[in-house]
């Protein structure tokens, strides 16, 4: 068959040929394929494009740049996540000055937690250029680098000249990435933010700002977000694949302080625990919070921090039948009121 070709920009073109094969045929094909090789367990398989927002000052940053660092050291795992593809990444960098990627940087580097191998480099590639007035330099480098993971942070940024609520502009702009990791063989990883008011609500692809393109057209995404019960944990938690199936739990980590690296401190945690709890008001939902904490034995003392509300109080919602949360306590609304 013929191959196609589809303009990126002015400079730029994107080579591919269609094909038309039976289901036996590719079924056949399928049985030759290795397994997937993965960057960072099942939330990054090679060759795909990965959606990644979350909310702003959550440390995404910081979280790309030491994944870019340990694909390229050649560490076996991330937090807990397989690394079974090594090679060459490539950050870039759309959203900070150079001088405070140096800073961040210097920072990482020192704080190393783990000796580094010496056959890759993690590279950051910083612009201030929209990603396809620069796609010409960075397809050079790709082809000169041949990188095994790209992050491009953000995509905001990164397509500034574009209608991020706009399904035409963002359909063009989701295939430029889709060219870009088709012919690179690489995979990529695109930030994002959130939409506005939604801190208590539960992880998944609608939490996206803008398009819900992005998440239709994307191989995956997964986010980061804090958590309310101390300001230096966060949740990470797979959303939609086209290869996994989606993950009902979420990791729990923590940002170290001191040396600014995430720290795996459960691998397996209900994010409903730790989402904008102390944000809700409707008691009923709060009874039903409360009883679920203490089913997954929180005591009462700990549930009564995570919801924000007295011990006495907490008390009474568990101790009470079933259905029968009427407001709270007359003691804590006199306390309040005084």
């Amino acid at each position: 068959m013929a191959s196609n070709t589809k303009k990126i920009t002015d400079e730029v073109s994107f080579f591919f040929r269609p094909s038309l094969k039976s289901f036996g045929k590719l079924a056949e094909e399928a049985a030759q394929l290795e397994d997937m090789k993965l960057l960072f367990g099942r939330f990054i398989p090679e060759g795909t494009l990965i959606h990644f927002p979350s909310p702003r000052g959550v440390g995404k940053s910081f979280f790309c740049m030491q994944l870019c660092t340990a694909v390229a050291y050649e560490q076996p795992e991330f937090l807990g996540e397989p690394i079974t593809l090594h090679g060459n990444t490539l950050y870039i960098n759309n959203e900070l000055s150079e001088k405070v990627l140096r800073r961040r940087s210097e920072k990482l580097m020192s704080n190393l937690p783990f000796s580094p191998a010496t056959r890759f480099k993690p590279r950051a590639y910083t612009t201030k250029n929209s990603l396809a007035d620069d796609l010409p330099a960075i397809i050079q480098i790709v082809e000169r680098l041949k990188p095994v993971l790209i992050i491009i942070d953000n995509l905001r940024m990164a397509f500034a000249d574009t209608d991020t609520n706009s399904n035409k502009e963002i359909t063009r702009m989701m295939f430029t990435l889709l060219a870009l990791c088709e012919s690179s063989k690489t995979a990529i990883v695109v930030t994002d933010h959130f939409r506005k008011h939604t801190s208590s609500l539960l992880s998944d692809s609608d939490l996206q700002a803008g398009s819900g393109v992005k998440t239709d057209l994307a191989d995956g995404d997964f986010f980061l977000r804090k958590s309310a019960q101390d300001k230096n944990l966060r949740l990470l938690k797979r959303g939609k694949s086209r290869h996994f199936e989606e993950a009902d739990r979420a990791k729990l980590l923590r940002l170290n302080p001191q040396t600014l690296w995430f720290e795996l401190v459960e691998d397996d945690v209900n994010e409903a625990e730790h989402i904008g709890i102390k944000s809700i008001k409707n008691k009923e939902e709060q009874l039903d919070m409360a009883k679920l904490l203490q089913e997954n034995g929180k005591s009462i003392r700990e549930i009564a921090g995570i919801l924000g509300k007295s011990k006495s109080t907490v008390q009474r919602w568990l101790n009470k039948p079933e259905g029968d949360a009427n407001g709270t306590d007359i003691a804590e609304e006199r306390r309040k009121a005084q």
